[in-house]
């Protein structure tokens, strides 16, 4: 049964990632001579200064997550060299380009990070701050941007898309801050099922992990500092991958834009992510009144990127493996 299911879902996501990848066709008008010829322009006439900021704006996005997940573990007493967490960021990225939605690579990270430090929980809830710091920091900016914006921008999918991310991040501070759902929920069914309270014990545990990172309130200062830094450079990302295929993309559309498609690109729908990136940059930046082929070709540069960062990832994981793994472990302070 359990196998019928997978091959059902299997087949599922392949029809919806080719029914994506059609979608896109369809409206960058890619079937007709004209439409591909002007794609094919807006590919070739690509402006290699853009170009190159692109690649840096990337690079300095890994090394800037990479420094808060470090920093975030220096809280625990866990010093994993920076290096180490780089080379792992970069593996998450090559399994991200297999699993599915943009966080399967952060189910890889979470399991070599534990190996290295022999803590599962405490390896998890530092990989989750990482990641849902940045959100925080994404739906703050972004609710502002659209206040701002909302008279020249009022377009429902980027509303509704912000309202879903309000929705899901006050619901995850609520479950961080508060307990009592995990102990209820564990109450009525965790006695009930063997599986279900060893599930529940590993989630108090990540969610007292996590809650202990309120101690140190100068990490978390920093860790939010860092994702707002990053959230700017996301978007400057998109805005001078854009400005590489046309010179009319304002700023200001871009930082109300980025969110939606980000939303969009998590959605767990097709085969790593495929089609799904791109209809989502075609769609948002129609929407702006920006043609579908700059979108498309916007989303492309910045896919090849991520299959680079994918590459990389794959060889250090390979690496890896030719090299005994060392660990650590948290100083014996029993002693005094």
């Amino acid at each position: 049964m359990s196998s019928t299911k997978n091959i059902l879902s299997l087949l599922l996501k392949v029809t919806v990632t080719l029914g994506l990848i059609g979608f896109v066709i369809y409206q960058a008008d890619l079937m007709s001579d004209e439409g591909r010829t002007k794609f094919l322009v807006t590919i070739r006439n690509v402006d290699l200064y853009f170009l190159f900021w692109s690649i840096v704006v990337s690079l300095a996005m890994n090394l800037l997550s990479s420094y808060k997940w470090h920093i975030l573990l220096l809280s625990k007493k866990l010093n994993v060299g920076f290096m180490k967490l780089l080379g792992l960021y970069y593996v998450g990225k090559f399994f991200n380009l297999f699993l599915p939605t943009g966080m399967g690579g952060d189910i890889v990270r979470v399991y070599e990070l534990g190996k290295i430090t022999k803590t599962n929980s405490e390896s998890l809830a530092s990989v989750f701050l990482e990641r849902f710091t940045g959100m925080v920091v994404l739906t703050v900016v972004s609710l502002l941007a659209v206040i701002v914006s909302i008279q020249n921008y009022d377009l429902p999918i980027i509303t509704n898309s912000l309202l879903l991310c309000v929705v899901m991040t006050s619901i995850i501070v609520w479950l961080i801050l508060d307990k009592r759902p995990i102990y209820i929920i564990n109450n009525l069914f965790g006695s009930r099922f063997k599986l279900l309270e060893r599930s529940f014990e590993k989630l108090i545990k990540l969610h007292d992990a996590i809650y202990e990172y309120k101690n140190d309130k100068k990490t978390l200062i920093i860790a939010f500092l860092i994702s707002l830094v990053f959230y700017f450079l996301a978007v400057i990302n998109v805005w001078v991958s854009a400005m590489a295929f046309s010179r009319e993309i304002e700023f200001l559309t871009i930082l109300v834009a980025v969110p939606a498609i980000m939303l969009i690109m998590n959605l767990p729908v097709s085969i790593g992510g495929l089609g799904l990136m791109e209809a989502a940059y075609s769609t948002i930046f129609q929407a702006f009144s920006y043609t579908s082929s700059v979108g498309l070709s916007t989303a492309l540069l910045i896919r090849a990127k991520t299959i680079v960062d994918g590459i990389l990832g794959g060889l250090f994981y390979l690496y890896r493996y030719k090299r005994p793994t060392t660990s650590i472990s948290k100083p014996d302070n029993s002693n005094g």
